[in-house]
């Protein structure tokens, strides 16, 4: 019974930190997605080198871009226990690791977010395997909203895929197979899941087999 009661203890722990937002779960086989592009011996991983922190977002100016792109680089920061990310916003796009620009339509800069999941805009990031030409110098990412929805439903469009997108440029190549993690094809919620957060923290504490080219 006692020998019972210990392995029970040990499985309730093992489950608690899988659970934890507080820790790290990089030994947890099931508790995150895949990350790496192709499969072996083909296999890239993307992820920013220390020397490159902080990485240099530059934000289209027109409508509300910036304030996505700084939302989201906060909360793909706050996602690391030790600072393996921190991002910040340059006013030039020629000094920038990422350029995030609309495509076609700008929306307001006065929307509020409403709580719908409406499909009002869509976005692309560049592949960081592009890194590998020389003449690569910035991961483009692009937002593009789409006609008839309200300001409201593109507002929260924006915010969630503007996120999502800088989750690729972080690394994060390959779609989560799950319906509720910011990294799913089709991202309904507005921030990075548990699933997210542990993926992105392997990613960064796995070897990387392509890097960005060096700053000027």
């Amino acid at each position: 019974m006692r020998r019972l009661a210990l392995l029970a203890a040990c499985a309730a722990a093992t489950l608690a930190a899988c659970s934890d937002p507080a820790t790290p779960d990089r030994e947890c086989q099931n508790c995150y997605y895949s990350f790496a592009d192709t499969a072996p011996p083909d296999t890239f991983i993307f992820h920013w080198p220390a020397n490159r922190l902080p990485v240099r977002f530059w934000a289209d100016t027109r409508g509300p871009m910036r304030g996505l792109v700084s939302y989201a680089v906060a909360a793909w920061e706050s996602q690391f226990l030790y600072g393996e990310f921190r991002g910040v916003l340059v006013s030039d796009s020629s000094h920038a690791d990422v350029i995030v620009t609309w495509q076609g339509t700008v929306p307001s800069d006065t929307a509020q977010p409403d709580t719908s999941t409406s499909p009002a805009c869509s976005g692309v990031t560049t592949n960081p395997e592009l890194f590998s030409d020389s003449s690569v110098v910035a991961l483009q990412v692009s937002i593009d909203v789409k006609a008839a929805y309200s300001d409201a439903a593109i507002a929260a469009c924006v915010r969630r895929v503007t996120m999502h997108e800088l989750g690729h440029a972080l690394g994060l190549v390959r779609h989560s197979p799950y319906t509720l993690d910011l990294m799913n094809a089709v991202p309904v919620v507005s921030w990075p899941s548990g699933e997210d957060r542990r993926t992105v923290e392997v990613l960064y504490h796995t070897p990387a087999t392509i890097v960005p080219p060096p700053r000027p």
